[in-house]
């Protein structure tokens, strides 16, 4: 995608919790963005290939696979698509080991949504001129 395009961004949500993706989704597409959600790391890996996307929201636990794990798998399959990476289990370690596994962005719970937008707004706004 470059630049130039008209085309809204969108956002892949990967998150266990309906409640949460429900949130995010509603403050984010009033904000502009496009949404694709997925209720498991699972699933949205089996997903993925077939979507467009310019922005990842990764939760961390997540049953069967995590958002750890989901987030090397992206980092190798989407090199150039910003992932943020949120937890309401954090701290430093996960935060390091998040980063390591190539998240561009690490968010703990509970963050302000208007955080997360300026975060999405600045991460998007970076790989549509890096395509």
């Amino acid at each position: 995608m470059s630049a130039s395009t008209t085309r809204r961004p969108t956002v892949m949500i990967v998150d266990d919790d309906a409640h949460m993706r429900a949130a995010l989704r509603g403050y984010i597409e009033r904000e502009g963005f496009g949404v694709i959600e997925h209720e498991s790391a699972t699933r949205a890996r089996q997903a993925a290939i077939g979507q467009t996307f310019d922005a990842v929201i990764l939760d961390k636990e997540m049953p069967g696979l995590d958002g750890l794990e989901f987030l090397v798998f992206l980092h190798g399959q989407f090199p150039s698509v910003p992932v943020v990476f949120i937890t309401a289990f954090g701290g430093p370690a996960v935060a390091q080991e998040a980063f390591a596994r190539g998240a561009a962005s690490y968010l703990e719970k509970p963050f302000r949504l208007g955080d997360l937008v300026m975060t999405l707004r600045r991460l998007t706004r970076l790989s549509c001129t890096r395509s």
